[in-house]
């Protein structure tokens, strides 16, 4: 069960605005009791060139993928803004369970388009907490922001490579675009 389905972004600018601006908490989160969670914002630019239906086919498995996982609470696939940016994030009950579905076989795949699909990313970690009767806060999880340009990302695929019998098959195919000349 979704223990987020009211949260969604509070205007065509959210994804310029902090995570704990950028949704409406305080009407959309009012089911998560007091706690302490963490969350993993992807904030992203598309390529121009962006092939969508291959990116939400990726996507959709690996968010399937991670719901299925121990400790996950929610993904929020945040939409396109009119400039091109976006921001989705997934909550998690630790960082080990997001740290865990980060390796399964779909999410790997998935970052595997990460060069193939943006032309930069940041991926943010945030550390929420809620008192009993509290406001959600927000901090910097005590780790430094990831970002990439175009071909900056290269690294990061490659060393989440999966085997390829794990891969799911219906999936579109992946094709590799040369990175910029210098």
């Amino acid at each position: 069960m979704d223990a987020l389905p009211r949260l969604a972004p509070v205007s065509g600018d959210y994804a310029t605005l902090p995570v704990a601006q950028a949704f409406n908490w305080a009407d959309g989160a009012t089911d998560l009791d007091a706690g302490e969670w963490y969350l993993v914002a992807f904030r992203s630019v598309r390529a121009d060139d962006v092939d969508e239906a291959k990116l939400d086919a990726y996507d959709e498995a690996a968010h399937q993928e991670a719901a299925a996982s121990p400790g996950f609470i929610h993904y929020l696939k945040g939409p396109r803004s009119a400039d091109g940016t976006c921001m989705s994030f997934c909550l998690w009950q630790t960082r080990a369970d997001a740290r865990a579905a980060a390796g399964k076989p779909l999410h790997v795949r998935a970052v595997s388009l990460l060069d193939e699909m943006y032309e930069s990313y940041t991926l943010e970690y945030l550390h929420v907490r809620r008192e009993a009767g509290g406001p959600l806060t927000f901090e910097p999880y005590p780790t430094s922001p990831h970002a990439f340009g175009h071909g900056g990302a290269a690294g990061h695929a490659a060393r989440h490579e999966a085997p390829a019998a794990s891969i799911d098959s219906s999936l579109p195919p992946l094709s590799v675009r040369p990175a910029p000349a210098s």
